[in-house]
């Protein structure tokens, strides 16, 4: 059975620590099975996460 895929905005909001419960649940949950699946979901939770700390950066002024 294929889990479940999460959009981009899903993914983002999770990133943000904007999501809660069953949904939250469900994004740790694939990404703590360590298939490919899971593998391929860190890489596109990774994208929002520096996306987030960049932009913060700038925000605050910090030039790392």
């Amino acid at each position: 059975m294929k889990s479940k895929q999460f959009s981009d905005e899903d993914l983002m909001k999770f990133a943000d620590k904007e999501t809660k419960g069953e949904k939250a649940m469900d994004i740790l949950s694939a990404l703590l099975k360590g298939d490919e699946e899971s593998k391929v979901l860190a890489k596109r939770l990774a994208v929002f996460t520096q996306t987030r700390n960049a932009l913060i950066n700038t925000l605050i002024g910090d030039k790392k």
